[in-house]
């Protein structure tokens, strides 16, 4: 372990599968202690139990309706309670919703979609800042993805959904910067996570020729590793300066590290896209 994040606690929504527990091994390996939460018990525990053996740190596991506020907020005061400091919230947690032509999507399904996915980010955010305020530092880490950032036909409620995130990044930042909160976006890529595979098992007709063309070829080729996204989620966490706040970066097709050092990318032209090389050279 080097120990980076050493003495730190981040929050992870959707950590005990998936992306989430990816970040939380890789944060648990720099030391950083975790307080993970997910609607399924079994899988934050197995996850939780893995990390303690494996890293010397120490983690909370927390089985919560994240679109419920008096149930995030309990939660947010009862990490800090045993904590103390919360330096890092991933806003992780989200579902895929219905899928399918816009005439043939329910109603519900599409709320709740947006209950879950904006409902949990803002409600998160919302809740971990008063803390931050007062420690004068934070890091929040939304993902995007998904079409958060273009069209994604016949996936209405989810690419809504990841745009409506990355607007919010936007303003959180604007909101919070004077408060040394740093609050940016990560668009993972094509992961094979539990999700993927809810799409597969959806009925062929509703996800659109294309869509399936891009899953089938997906599933043949193993997907992206998560090892990227982590990477860049520790990468932000660990920045000194704000040159990120407030932008959506990609995982794996943007050059991240190398662009790290370019000034230009805080002007208005790189706000609700992804930054690309060409654009800072």
């Amino acid at each position: 372990m080097t120990g980076l994040l050493k003495n730190k606690l981040a929050i992870i929504t959707g950590g005990g599968r998936g992306i989430g527990r990816a970040i939380a091994e890789r944060f648990a390996k720099e030391e950083c202690n975790l307080a993970l939460v997910s609607r399924t018990y079994s899988e934050l525990k197995e996850t939780a139990d893995f990390i303690e053996e494996k890293f010397s740190v120490e983690v909370s596991i927390f089985e919560a309706d994240i679109s419920n506020e008096p149930e995030v907020l309990s939660l947010v005061n009862d990490v800090h309670n045993k904590f103390g400091e919360l330096s890092i919230l991933i806003n992780n947690a989200g579902i895929i919703g219905p899928i399918g032509e816009v005439s043939k999507i329910d109603g519900k399904e599409f709320m709740n979609t947006l209950n879950i996915n904006v409902g949990g980010t803002f409600l998160f955010t919302k809740a971990v800042v008063p803390y931050m305020k007062e420690q004068n530092k934070g890091f929040i880490i939304n993902l995007s993805g998904g079409g958060g950032l273009k069209e994604f036909p016949y996936y209405d409620a989810y690419s809504a959904s990841k745009s409506a995130i990355v607007r919010l990044t936007e303003n959180f930042a604007l909101e919070l910067d004077k408060f040394n909160i740093n609050v940016s976006a990560i668009s993972p890529g094509p992961i094979n996570t539990k999700m993927f595979y809810d799409q597969l098992n959806t009925t062929k007709d509703l996800l659109g020729e294309e869509n399936l063309k891009t899953l089938l070829d997906q599933e043949t080729s193993g997907g992206e590793s998560p090892d990227n996204a982590c990477e860049l989620a520790l990468f932000l966490v660990s920045q000194t300066n704000n040159l990120f706040n407030g932008r959506v970066i990609s995982a794996i097709w943007d050059d991240w590290e190398n662009i790290s050092n370019n000034p230009s990318i805080k002007d208005d032209d790189f706000k609700m896209r992804r930054i690309v090389p060409k654009d800072t050279n």
